[in-house]
């Protein structure tokens, strides 16, 4: 079970994200019930501050929530339901953002008085392009994916 956690903290790593997000993350995906920061602690021998800050970073992402334990007053948390689909939206939604830069740069070429600004303008033109067509593809295989895991979790 700890190559599953080791695996997740590498595969968060190779998308540029915090390896601890990964552990805390595969730690919830193989446990069935609820962990505790006590518990983080305790499986991934490592300090409560940043395990602690990496769970708040999670629940924002909608990738972990809380969970309350009758008669225990610690902070319990158990994966999202569709973490997976919750996890590619949120790599999704980051497309979004080289679209707007893209038409950022659009609108500053036209009154750009240089040698280059044809040559920036076709680049721009060609990340929009680029980043539009991903989105549309990331829509349909956000919805795609969607209607299977309806099926699966049934």
């Amino acid at each position: 079970m700890q190559q599953i956690v080791a695996d997740f903290a590498e595969g968060y790593s190779n998308f540029g994200l915090n390896p601890l997000m990964g552990r805390i993350v595969g730690l919830l995906i193989i446990s069935e019930d609820p962990q505790s920061l006590d518990d983080f602690v305790e499986k991934l021998e490592m300090s409560k501050g940043p395990i602690s800050q990496i769970c708040r970073r999670l629940k924002e992402r909608g990738l972990i929530e809380k969970v309350w334990i009758p008669g225990d007053r610690k902070d319990y948390y158990k994966t999202a339901e569709d973490i997976f689909g919750k996890a590619y939206s949120n790599q999704v939604n980051k497309m979004q953002d080289n679209i707007e830069i893209a038409e950022k740069y659009l609108a500053q070429v036209k009154g750009m008085d240089s040698s280059s600004a044809d040559y920036v303008e076709k680049q721009m033109k060609m990340m929009k392009s680029f980043y539009e067509l991903m989105d549309e593809y990331n829509k349909k295989f956000m919805k795609a994916w969607e209607e299977q895991h309806e099926e699966i979790s049934e």
